[in-house]
């Protein structure tokens, strides 16, 4: 019997010290993961780095911003102190709280802003996941920063300048033949803001020429579309090959180099979107357009980095045009274009060319055209963020870029 008393004592005791050891295990884990947890306080804005701010291996990376304050705060997140970089690296980015979705991007040693213009109302959090694939070497440090004197900024301009609306006819299916006006939607990099139908008060004046706002991209640049296209016709291309590589291209550089480099500090180097998915001889752009009547701003091709381009066709639709629809009442259509003009999209294919999306004179999109004819184009550039305007919008009083 005392046998059995003594074995039931030992049993207890090592209980005893085990629960110790879990106990003094689970104080230690605890005080590992505070130690990784970093807290940035930037004027009214809060930073929780839950898994830290540095950043040296693959892996999900979360943090959240809180604005602490009594107004709405715009902010941007990048990245500091790059070391060792591994061109395979890519991030990807997401929020459901702001509808950012950043989808495997490449880590840019040149541009370390990986999402900018971002609003946080007063008294809210914002979470984000930064996820990290294909790092081997490269460390680098995360960033999150208010955004000061919006205000001044073209984009805060237009946001300022119109009542945000919601659409009146149905994107996609419908043409806009009316003032809609400006619109919230989504892009690569987070909220964008575009003019939809008859709208008047999108007017730009900048290098001496006359553009039409399309957009604010989810950075905060803000896209342009000349008012007209340019003097010489160009073909797409003889073969098919990536954007940057066509004649359609080589007609925009040498535009470019003509008319805008001597303004290119006002110019962003951008993200501009070409298809390169086909199924059944169709491009992806001819499923989502044609198909499902589903236009993105989202680059579902690849996208290039470049100071101009042209518009691909779902900007086209949202802008208020239909494939095959004549519309003379949007802000796209000009009745001195006599030709038709190219997009950057590709539709379908044959055994002897492919065809592109174009625009005709009567403001419908086609896809009848082989790409080895000489037809329009229209240039498309994107102002930086910090760009600063006088005027209203109007063609009377454009904007026009201090």
């Amino acid at each position: 019997m005392r046998i059995v008393y003594k074995r039931s004592l030992t049993f207890i005791a090592i209980l005893i010290v085990l629960i110790g050891c879990i106990g003094i295990g689970y104080l230690f884990y605890d005080k590992v993961i505070l130690d990784e947890t970093q807290v940035v306080v930037n004027d009214e804005l809060s930073i929780n780095y839950l898994d830290g701010q540095n950043i040296i291996t693959n892996g999900e990376y979360r943090f959240s911003v809180t604005n602490n304050g009594n107004n709405d705060v715009y902010y941007r997140i990048s990245v500091n102190d790059i070391t060792g970089y591994d061109e395979n690296l890519t991030y990807t980015l997401t929020s459901n709280d702001t509808n950012i979705k950043i989808e495997k991007k490449a880590l840019d040693v040149d541009n370390p802003v990986i999402a900018n213009n971002i609003l946080i109302p007063a008294l809210e959090t914002k979470n984000f996941i930064l996820s990290v694939n294909g790092n081997t070497n490269t460390s680098f440090s995360l960033n999150v920063e208010k955004i000061e004197d919006v205000e001044e900024y073209f984009y805060m301009t237009i946001l300022n300048n119109n009542e945000l609306k919601k659409p009146t006819t149905v994107v996609g299916e419908e043409i806009s033949s009316t003032n809609e006006g400006l619109i919230e939607d989504k892009d690569d990099d987070g909220a964008t803001y575009y003019f939809r139908g008859a709208v008047d008060n999108n007017y730009v004046s900048f290098a001496n020429l006359i553009w039409r706002i399309v957009r604010i991209n989810g950075d905060g640049t803000v896209r342009l579309v000349l008012n007209e296209t340019i003097d010489t016709l160009s073909t797409y291309n003889t073969e098919e090959t990536s954007f940057k590589e066509t004649a359609l291209y080589d007609s925009l550089e040498t535009f470019y180099e003509n008319n805008l480099s001597y303004y290119e500090k006002n110019i962003a180097n951008s993200k501009f979107c070409s298809e390169t998915s086909i199924t059944d001889n169709k491009y992806n752009a001819y499923t989502r357009i044609i198909t499902n009547e589903i236009p993105t701003f989202n680059c579902l091709g690849t996208s290039f980095i470049s100071r101009i381009g042209t518009l691909m066709v779902d900007e086209i639709v949202y802008a208020g045009a239909l494939y095959d629809e004549e519309n003379t009442n949007y802000y796209l259509y000009n009745s001195e274009i006599e030709n038709l003009w190219w997009t950057s999209s590709l539709a379908r294919k044959d055994d002897s060319s492919i065809y592109p999306f174009l625009v005709s004179p009567n403001g419908s999109l086609t896809e009848s055209v082989a790409s080895t004819l000489y037809r329009g184009v229209r240039p498309v550039i994107n102002l930086s963020r910090n760009t600063k305007v006088s005027g209203t919008g109007t063609l009377t009083d454009p904007y026009t870029v201090n």
